[in-house]
């Protein structure tokens, strides 16, 4: 979900107080020039509203082989955490990964530019309102890649992350142009360690791995090439996309590799 800048972040009027409940978050925990307490409230989640299933993707779906390594690599950090209070997900409108944190924070806030159920505060990533060192853990998944000024935002991050802190990102090495209003960056290991290089340790990995990513590739493609044609792009989706997305999973438990990947998957500790 793309997080570009607004110039008058939407404020919830005085009548939704009573939809806030205070245990949600302290006041020291924002910033109090930037946002009111009364603009925190608890959301809901929307694990469908991105259009598909992020925890449970089809074999049908052409991103498939990301998405389910993606959820999987979530699950296993949400399982490492001890129980903690506050966790940010920046861009995270739909809040399709709070399954896996749910008993293990106490408060799961989403932050994006646009507003939605799911959506807790409406803002930019590049000028979070939270208070210094009042997060346990930073989630941003396919984010970064949208955002002009990526740099501004892992500063943020770093800022509103406690001390010993956990970022966990997610971003695209190889795939087409996508999103609006922008799509700018894409990343590759090296790059993220220097943008991260504050952090106290940074560890990356490809998401579907080598092997995995050229199956992955080859669906995306053949999206993009059907897209003119919706009954052609369907026939593929029940054809050739499940083919190469089992042949991918296969491949993948005999090599999977770093070297080629078409998404990266980050842990940082602040």
């Amino acid at each position: 979900m793309t997080l570009e800048p607004q110039s008058n972040p939407a404020r919830p009027s005085d009548s939704h107080k009573s939809d806030i409940r205070k245990s949600d978050i302290r006041k020291s925990d924002i910033r109090k020039s930037d946002i009111r307490k009364s603009d925190i409230r608890k959301s809901t989640s929307e694990p469908r509203l991105r259009g598909m299933d992020l925890v449970r993707p089809s074999l049908r779906d052409f991103t498939y082989l990301d998405c389910r390594r993606r959820a999987e690599l979530i699950a296993e950090q949400a399982a490492k955490l001890p129980q903690v209070k506050n966790l940010l997900d920046v861009g995270g409108k739909g809040k399709p990964y709070a399954c896996f944190f749910a008993g293990r924070v106490a408060n799961h806030f989403v932050l994006d530019v646009a507003p939605a159920l799911s959506v807790d505060v409406v803002g930019d990533a590049r000028i979070m309102p939270f208070s210094d060192a009042s997060m346990d853990v930073v989630l941003i998944t396919q984010v970064l890649e949208h955002i002009p000024d990526p740099i501004a935002v892992i500063d943020e991050i770093r800022r509103v992350l406690k001390p010993g802190g956990t970022l966990l990102l997610s971003v695209p090495s190889i795939f087409p142009q996508h999103g609006s209003p922008g799509d700018y960056w894409r990343y590759m290991p090296q790059g993220l360690e220097w943008i991260l290089r504050d952090f106290h340790s940074v560890t990356v990995k490809g998401e579907a791995g080598t092997v995995p990513s050229i199956f992955l590739v080859v669906n995306v493609y053949l999206q993009l090439i059907t897209g003119p044609w919706p009954w052609l792009q369907e026939l593929l989706e029940w054809t050739i996309c499940p083919l190469n997305n089992l042949a991918g999973l296969l491949a993948g438990k005999v090599y999977r590799g770093d070297q080629f990947a078409s998404n990266y998957f980050v842990v940082a500790v602040r």
